[in-house]
């Protein structure tokens, strides 16, 4: 039940923020070709990502964890009419994530069928606002586009969280800034993945600290970098 109230709670923001919606000369081609995608958005956001889409889009499927956190948002999802994948991108085309094979199977199949496949790249556990090989393994498997995504607000609440979860209050303001659409060709090796995964963490981080200062908040400072954040 909690899931219905907090996917109620998203279409309520959706509609009673005021959205400034940027770059969506970028991202209107991608979702206008009908062919299939993947759209990435930092965990901290994941409150406001149905107020990017209008009717459109391609159908939605949420990449989301087996954990128990993974499963309210699935049950979220539902009641937004979205579909669901259930793994972990962290590793795309490997079986290290928990259940990643078969969440890579299921996710190839959405995008032969022009599906948009939502991942927040750093999650479920961290490290915050850092991309894992996994989409952009995926983007190499498929040969869908990457289109990032990136949202603040102005009225929010934010938690202590490992992410800097962000909970949007409504009756406010609001950025909406896409991305730059990355697509990977599928013979690139392992410095044309890590060229690309910086250009789109990058990119995702410096429109989110804008967009933030931008509403009156200080910027969210990546997590400390790792050995490995794949």
């Amino acid at each position: 039940m909690f899931g219905f109230f907090l996917a109620a709670y998203m279409v309520l923001v959706k509609y009673t923020t005021r959205w400034t919606i940027e770059r969506a000369d970028l991202a209107a081609p991608i979702i206008d070709s009908g062919r299939g995608v993947i759209a990435l958005t930092w965990h901290s956001r994941f409150l406001m990502l149905n107020s990017a889409w209008k009717k459109n889009w391609q159908k939605p499927h949420v990449l989301i964890s087996l954990s128990r956190d993974g499963a309210l948002v699935a049950h979220t999802t539902r009641y937004l009419g979205l579909k669901t994948v259930r793994g972990s991108a962290r590793k795309a085309g490997t079986q290290k994530a928990k259940g990643g094979s078969g969440a890579l199977r299921e996710m190839m199949g959405a995008l032969d069928q022009h599906a948009c496949i939502v991942i927040t790249p750093d999650g479920p556990r961290g490290p915050r606002q850092r991309l894992g090989d996994g989409p952009l393994g995926l983007a190499r498997l498929s040969g869908a586009p990457i289109l990032p995504c990136t949202f603040a607000v102005k009225n929010r609440i934010q938690f202590k969280s490992w992410d800097r979860f962000v909970l949007p209050l409504p009756f406010g303001r609001g950025i909406i800034i896409w991305g730059t659409p990355v697509v990977v060709p599928a013979d690139a090796d392992a410095r044309d993945i890590a060229k690309y995964k910086d250009q789109i963490e990058n990119e995702m981080n410096i429109f989110l600290a804008d967009a933030d200062r931008r509403l009156g908040h200080d910027p969210i400072d990546p997590a400390p970098r790792t050995k490995d954040v794949s």
